[in-house]
């Protein structure tokens, strides 16, 4: 289905690719200690980093060698360099704790992350930031209404604990994005843009600072709406012209707002500004060309374009995951920016966490976790062939897992939220089994 994603024109560039660690093998002895070269992204609790991409001296450790002892001391590293060489044994980290999922051959967007951490661990934590932080954008969007200035500390706080749970896993976040999207408040719509966002940040290699600035630009950067009547808000159906040049206004809104807030960032207001401009010129409310528009703007237009097309909205039912990605690659270069388009689809993969899927085999599941394969994730398989419900399990298509009658497992297509009866949001309220 996504064969030509990646591939139908030369000049869009591939998805960069991460090492490999080897794969622990059962030894009946101790295996001889060895030095390899790794990506940062690949480090894990129980291995010795022997060697930095930069001289001892000019890091913040105090001695030349560094074990990693805690998912603190991998995100240390990971703060100050992109590549190191580990001397570890592959018998002695077989036996170092890990997640009970195991450590896969190498994490992708999801499954088990920087920190050691799996999806089905940082669910309920992940949950539990995003129901604060959504309850704290809906307020902070009615006391706008009521004239009220915004409070940049509740901003801060709520984006900050978003950072640290995509930290320890992006896709439980793209998850909560895919349950949450039902509601069409702007203040949710605003929540899910910000994690997003925050995600795709995490991809690029940002720091957690920039990672929580551009969460703030997200959150905020539809803050004018709160400006207009809730007649043009609320319309079913689409807008009349006079009601669509009404909605624009909202970017110029968004600006004047957030220039009168001294305790946000500024750029804030620049992305309010500017996240309806398009690099084809095309954009609004300044036609703004390609180099004038702001990096964190070219982002949140992303990231708010997949949320819009994945949320059902009065007029029209919701787009699939997978077909809004595939709405996304047809305008890159156009509506949204060539290379953060590919980064934005390599941040939440192909078949984003959340996704409802159908095997060749006519069984439905929902995608749990991304993994190295972009093309075979993790899935809960919930209907069987029928349609009928069935025992849960979870299937790792990347290790090539099979169904009863011994077929591998492989994606046929996609279906948005809703289909066969599923709700993403509910059924996983009702008991879904997250492993």
């Amino acid at each position: 289905m996504f064969g030509k994603l990646f591939k139908s024109e030369e000049k869009a560039p591939p998805p960069k690719k991460r090492g490999t660690p080897p794969r622990v093998r059962e030894r009946t002895k101790l295996t001889r200690k060895q030095n390899i070269r790794m990506d940062v992204a690949d480090l894990r609790v129980g291995m010795f980093v022997v060697e930095l991409d930069k001289p001892w001296e000019e890091s913040s450790f105090m001695f030349q060698g560094l074990e990693i002892k805690s998912p603190a001391d991998v995100l240390a590293v990971q703060k100050e360099c992109r590549v190191v060489w580990v001397d570890y044994d592959e018998f002695s980290l077989q036996d170092a704790p890990r997640p009970a999922t195991g450590l896969p051959a190498a994490p992708g967007a999801g499954s088990v992350l920087d920190d050691g951490l799996s999806v089905e661990d940082e669910f309920d934590s992940a949950k539990e930031v995003h129901d604060l932080a959504s309850q704290a954008v809906a307020n902070l969007f009615e006391e706008i209404k009521l004239g009220a200035e915004i409070d940049g500390g509740k901003v801060k706080q709520a984006v900050n604990g978003c950072v640290d749970s995509i930290l320890r896993n992006p896709d439980a976040s793209v998850w909560l994005t895919r349950i949450q999207a039902k509601h069409e408040a702007t203040a949710q719509h605003s929540l899910n843009v910000a994690a997003l966002s925050i995600v795709m940040a995490k991809s690029m290699g940002m720091t957690t600072r920039e990672m929580e600035d551009i969460g703030v630009c997200g959150m905020l950067h539809d803050v004018g709406k709160t400006s207009l009547s809730t007649e043009v808000l609320d319309k079913t159906g689409p807008l009349s012209p006079d009601e669509m040049a009404e909605m624009r206004k909202h970017t110029r809104y968004g600006r004047d707002i957030l220039i009168s807030t001294k305790s946000v960032m500024s750029g804030a207001a620049d992305v309010a500004h500017a996240h309806h401009e398009r690099p084809d010129g095309t954009g609004y409310p300044r036609k703004l060309d390609d180099d004038s528009i702001p990096l964190y703007a070219k982002i949140v237009a992303i990231a708010e374009a997949y949320d819009s097309m994945t949320i059902k909205q009065t007029y029209r039912d919701a787009r699939s995951p997978s077909d809004a990605l595939q709405e996304l690659y047809a305008l890159r270069g156009k509506q949204f920016d060539e290379d953060l388009v590919i980064r934005f689809i390599d941040a939440v993969g192909i078949f984003p966490p959340g996704s409802i899927v159908e095997m060749l085999n006519g069984e439905i599941g929902i995608v749990l976790a991304n993994t190295s394969d972009k093309l075979r994730p993790r899935v809960i398989m919930i209907l069987d062939r029928h349609h009928e419900p069935m025992m849960q399990r979870v299937v790792d298509l990347s290790q090539h897992d099979a169904d009863d009658e011994g077929t591998m497992y492989q994606v046929k297509t996609t279906h948005s939220d809703g289909a066969f009866g599923i709700d993403v949001g509910d059924f996983q309220r009702a008991g879904l089994r997250m492993g």
